[in-house]
């Protein structure tokens, strides 16, 4: 079993996180067995942690533990919860984060009321009681979230959320490990284009669904959080990766590395006054 070194971010920005989960599947092929060595984290973020964990329950591969067991044993590092009981249990015990939480699609109702309660807990930590703050927080929730089982073709997705009282702002990580967009473009309208194509193809607007009929969920959710929260946003599918804040954006070619689906991490600054998302909405 091939044993697997995650580094530490250099710091605690969306690019030096995105840049550690690319160092640490570098040169992995798909779904290959691994053992993972966490000795070197002092902190974990969700944009690390949450694909960590898909791949660990979706490979049954291992970890060694890490001097912040408690942590990660605290988050449900790395099989996560999946029943509305174990949940509320948790979350009664702590109140920055979000535990890892596994939506299953044979749960049904079930598993759409863990969602629901998934995103009220969001809503609670960040949203306050600032006028819009509960739909800009729960609109990119809830629509990319659908996205794992409307796109991935997955029975499984996988979200994590961490507040940093200190810097007063919320990440999130969603993570599905199905065909990817560049997979879906090609099964649903035969459209055969690289990841970085797929990529620029969502954020157009232009729906992997065959009967051309617009898909704005993952472009509008990018607006509400970049431009509306003034947020960051990244997104990973096979070998390319987008950045986006209020400032910029960047599409970048990820070399030697691919991840088998989705990953979305996005970053909430607790708002601070009033939000109307109606001018993002297409």
């Amino acid at each position: 079993m091939k044993k697997v070194i995650v580094p530490q971010p250099k710091n605690d920005s969306l690019i030096a996180q995105l840049a550690a989960l690319y160092k640490t599947f570098k040169d992995i092929p798909p779904k290959e067995n691994l053992e993972f060595d966490l000795s070197g984290l002092n902190w974990f973020c969700p944009l690390l942690i949450l694909p960590l964990s898909a791949y660990i329950n979706v490979t049954n591969s291992k970890y060694a533990k890490n001097q912040n067991q408690s942590y990660l044993d605290t988050i449900k590092f790395p099989q996560g919860v999946d029943s509305i009981s174990s949940f509320e249990q948790q979350v009664q015990l702590y109140k920055t984060f979000i535990p890892i939480s596994v939506l299953k699609r044979e749960k049904g109702s079930e598993r759409e009321r863990l969602e629901s309660l998934f995103v009220g807990m969001v809503y609670k930590i960040i949203g306050g009681a600032i006028l819009g703050a509960q739909n800009a927080i729960y609109y990119p929730l809830t629509e990319l979230i659908t996205n794992i089982f409307d796109h991935s073709k997955q029975n499984a997705g996988f979200v994590f959320g961490q507040f940093y009282p200190k810097k007063n702002y919320l990440d999130i990580c969603i993570v599905d490990c199905g065909r990817g967009l560049a997979g879906a473009y090609k099964q649903e309208k035969n459209l055969i284009i690289s990841d970085e194509s797929a990529i620029k193809e969502v954020m157009e607007g232009n729906s992997t669904k065959p009967n051309n009929e617009r898909g704005y969920g993952v472009r509008t959710s990018k607006k509400v959080v970049c431009e509306g929260l003034k947020g960051g946003f990244v997104l990973i599918s096979g070998a390319a990766a987008l950045f986006s804040s209020d400032k910029n954006e960047k599409l970048i070619s990820l070399k030697d590395f691919y991840w088998q689906g989705v990953i979305i991490a996005y970053r909430m600054p607790k708002p601070t006054g009033s939000i109307d998302i109606s001018k993002y909405l297409e």
